[in-house]
């Protein structure tokens, strides 16, 4: 089953016949979306505020938790870098792309070749994945408002994409959300809140790489080999949450 390369992007959907005038403005608007979505993205680093609200079972009601997250992104990378464990996506020069995701707790990185990839079918679309956000996932959405123009424009949109309700207020010349709000009924509230962006890492922020220079390496492809491993067994379950392989018991 092909699938997002990252949690947050969806699966297409096409878009029913659009009658009235004001359903053809909205499907103009989602059109550059789907257009710009052709084009290289421009190279940027991105730091955002990530708030995570789960639903609680009990009386007691969980504490809001709070992330930064660290979006980097240019030709040939593109990474997402959330404190205890970095994913970041390589693409070479004959477009073929890989995947690795970092355990920092661990010490160890787990890689996906392109072949690997091919076999689990995962869909990497280097579009959507420089977007953060996928661009055929916006186009589901409704356009509410558009505020500013040229650098200052701000899109925002709402709709529902699955179980999902979106929020979303999209800034098309960073081709980046300013602000994203994802809500499953009776399961979770994830706000990401744009906090800061330049053409390249700050000095401050992480560098891909640097802490996981040394780290143990484990190919995706030993998996088979490789069950009583903890991090295998981590690595797995995240596929399985984004449906890159089939869900099995362990011994």
């Amino acid at each position: 089953m092909k699938t997002r390369p990252f949690q947050f992007l969806l699966v297409f959907a096409a878009a029913g016949l659009l009658a009235t005038a004001a359903f053809a403005h909205e499907a103009a608007a989602r059109a550059v979306l789907v257009v710009n979505a052709s084009t290289e993205a421009a190279p940027m680093a991105a730091r955002y505020v990530v708030t995570i609200e789960r639903a609680s079972s009990g009386q007691r009601r969980d504490k809001p938790q709070s992330h930064t997250w660290y979006f980097y992104r240019d030709a040939e990378r593109v990474a997402l870098l959330k404190g205890n464990m970095d994913e970041v996506w390589y693409r070479d020069a004959h477009d073929r792309i890989s995947f690795e995701r970092v355990f920092h707790d661990d010490a160890r990185v787990v890689g996906y070749s392109t072949g690997e990839l091919a076999t689990l079918q995962v869909n990497a679309d280097w579009a959507a994945l420089s977007r953060f956000v996928d661009p055929a996932e916006l186009a589901q959405l409704k356009l509410v408002s558009k505020q500013g123009r040229g650098r200052e424009a701000q899109w925002h949109l709402r709709g529902r994409v699955g179980k999902e309700q979106l929020n979303v207020v999209w800034l098309p010349a960073l081709e980046l959300p300013q602000r994203l709000t994802r809500h499953v009924a009776g399961a979770s509230t994830v706000q990401m809140q744009l906090v800061a962006t330049a053409k390249s890492p700050q000095p401050d922020w992480p560098v891909v790489g640097e802490k996981s220079a040394n780290y143990l390496h484990i190919d995706a492809a030993d998996f088979g080999d490789m069950d009583y491993d903890p991090v295998v067994r981590k690595s797995e379950a995240l596929d399985m949450r984004l449906g890159w392989r089939a869900s099995h018991k362990h011994d």
